[in-house]
């Protein structure tokens, strides 16, 4: 059994599925995108779905409940200059607003955590928005042991070109 299948399995253990995502799914996951800000067309995510997913590293993970997709996390791997640590970041997760405060989140988050654990080192880092405080996605991060305290606090900083 690969690594990839008995992850798939603990994590069906719950509540559904983790998995990886295919370009299939990207039907299913328009309307979450819709409910994390940023909606797309079909045509559109397709393109940047196969783009990003060539990536050696990148991946998408995808919950699913009876044949319903309730939630994604989208993350990218990168090797540090000024340090061992491998770096992932997290560019997306939501979870619908059907399927909230079940334990999804914290799932899809572990599905990540898994694979970084297999290059430790191994730093997780993710941004979000202000905008996300209201409805507590913030404490849920600080939950599930993110912080953004102490001497390593970020500011994020953004140019758009």
């Amino acid at each position: 059994m690969t690594f990839s299948e008995s992850l798939r399995l603990l994590y069906e253990k719950d509540f559904g599925m983790i998995r990886r995502a295919t370009i299939d799914d990207t039907p299913r996951l328009l309307p979450l995108l819709s409910e994390l800000g940023y909606p797309a067309t079909l045509e559109d995510l397709n393109r940047r779905f196969l783009k990003f997913s060539s990536n050696s590293g990148f991946g998408v993970a995808v919950c699913e409940m009876n044949e319903e997709i309730t939630g994604f996390v989208a993350w990218t791997k990168t090797d540090h200059l000024i340090s061992d640590a491998t770096r992932f970041f997290i560019v997306g997760i939501v979870v619908s607003a059907n399927h909230r405060n079940m334990g999804i989140g914290k799932k899809l988050m572990k599905f990540v955590e898994d694979i970084a654990k297999q290059h430790s080192p191994a730093i997780i880092d993710l941004t979000s928005g202000l905008r996300r405080a209201q409805d507590g996605t913030h404490e849920f991060y600080k939950r599930i042991g993110y912080e953004n305290e102490g001497h390593m606090a970020k500011l994020y900083l953004r140019k758009e070109l």
